[in-house]
């Protein structure tokens, strides 16, 4: 938008002269504000072009340039997953593999779902130093989302990272006689089997 000729000029055609990408229209053109120029896909610079009259009369064809800066797009990479045990006193779980890239900056720890706590929720530089401390207790999965920052004119996005807190194994009273003779064979004991624990004699 806002781009014309006049004076002598009755037409003008775009070019790209560095930058790449395409125009949807490069013949000359009453209406040059018309035209739409599209980046190449994932390009991010500068991009210049030039708007030239049509040579026609006596005149001779004048030619001006247009600037257009390509930000490029902001990202989030949330990192994991992560598998823990359930514990009564939670270890903090390091968010390490987390970052931002393109044009953010920085980025956002939040808690989706599942609970517990966060060293930090502000925007920060170094996502990946924040560290994620479980609820006392709690089995499941939590969902932690890395958000970036919304400055300039790209907008923010998120990424997310899932941790799986197991329940801790559980076992039951063993069952069998207490007193046996030596050398006796044929004397079985047993356990109660939880589900998703394996067991081991010794």
């Amino acid at each position: 938008s806002g781009a014309s000729v006049g004076g002598g000029a009755t037409t003008g055609a775009w070019s790209i002269t560095s930058g790449g990408g395409t125009l949807s229209s490069i013949a000359q053109t009453a209406a040059p504000a018309a035209v739409t120029y599209t980046p190449d896909p994932n390009f991010s610079g500068t991009v210049v072009l030039t708007l030239t009259t049509a040579a026609t009369g006596t005149c001779p064809a004048a030619s001006d340039t247009r600037t257009i800066h390509v930000t490029a797009a902001k990202t989030a990479t949330a990192g994991g997953p992560d598998t823990v045990c359930q514990s009564a006193n939670p270890s903090a779980i390091a968010l390490g593999g987390a970052s931002v890239g393109g044009s953010a900056t920085t980025g956002a720890w939040s808690i989706t779902s599942g609970g517990g706590t966060l060293s930090s929720t502000a925007q920060t530089a170094a996502p990946a130093a924040v560290t994620y401390t479980p609820a006392p207790n709690f089995s499941g999965n939590v969902t932690l989302t890395l958000t970036t920052d919304a400055n300039g004119t790209c907008p923010a996005v998120s990424a997310t990272r899932t941790i799986t807190v197991n329940p801790r194994p559980a076992t039951s009273a063993i069952s069998g006689p207490t007193a046996v003779c030596a050398n006796q064979a044929g004397v079985t004991y047993t356990v109660a089997a939880h589900g998703g624990a394996n067991y081991a004699w010794t």
